[in-house]
């Protein structure tokens, strides 16, 4: 369990306080005893870490590690128990944190209080803010892109503007991006992007980018300059 934990760490499960849970426990003693994890153990962890408010990309990382700790081959067929566990979970689960489960990008509720905040508080750096929203086109065969693309999209999002100071959330088949505006900031937009339209054999291209001000507080107008049409 404690090689499990560590090389979950290390494999970059982001709270530490949040990793252990009585599901872990029978996990591990299946994995010690019978060389393997049998579907409702694994499918138990997975609803489990869902009701955590741990995303399936995070799930499904951390499980891994377990098979790595053990020194072992991946079970695909437990790997498919977690997910199924989670995604199960994960449909009537109330949200218990500032992170959605589907993507780990923002929960509306957390992206709307830092808009709330920028609002009323201003802007902590020199830049002005500006929120931008890459409009996704609709998923054919559904109402919603898959919860597996979605873990994917978020991924891809948290990687892209790592270090840019931006907060994203993903709404209504939409990645909304509330960001210091710079032109550094706006290029590695324009990458990510990019990098969402190559997700699922191009599922989520063409993305449309719209730009809007954010005032830094109620009696300021949001400044003007440098902020790109829509494109």
């Amino acid at each position: 369990m404690r090689r499990w934990q560590t090389t979950s760490y290390e494999n970059g499960w982001r709270f530490r306080a949040d990793w252990f849970l009585p599901e872990v426990r029978t996990v591990v003693t299946s994995l010690a005893t019978r060389a393997s994890v049998p579907a409702p153990s694994a499918r138990s962890l997975g609803a489990a870490r869902a009701r955590n408010g741990v995303g399936i990309s995070e799930t499904m990382t951390d499980f891994r590690a377990l098979f790595l700790a053990a020194d072992q081959n991946m079970d695909i067929e437990a790997l498919q128990s977690l997910a199924e566990g989670w995604a199960e979970a994960a449909e009537s689960a109330p949200p218990i944190s500032c992170t959605d489960v589907y993507t780990g990008l923002a929960t509306q509720a957390y992206f709307q209080r830092r808009i709330h905040e920028l609002s009323i508080f201003g802007p902590a750096c020199a830049h002005p803010y500006a929120l931008a929203i890459l409009s996704l086109p609709q998923p054919r065969e559904s109402r919603s892109h898959r919860w597996t693309l979605l873990a994917r999209l978020g991924e891809i999002v948290q990687s892209e503007l790592h270090g840019t100071g931006a907060t994203a959330m993903y709404q209504n088949s939409a990645v909304h991006v509330l960001l210091p505006l710079s032109e550094n900031n706006v290029a590695r937009l324009m990458e990510c992007r990019t990098a969402m339209e190559r997700l699922g054999e191009g599922a989520l291209g063409p993305a449309r980018i719209q730009f809007f001000p954010l005032a830094s507080a109620p009696s300021e107008p949001a400044p003007q300059e440098h902020i790109p049409e829509a494109i």
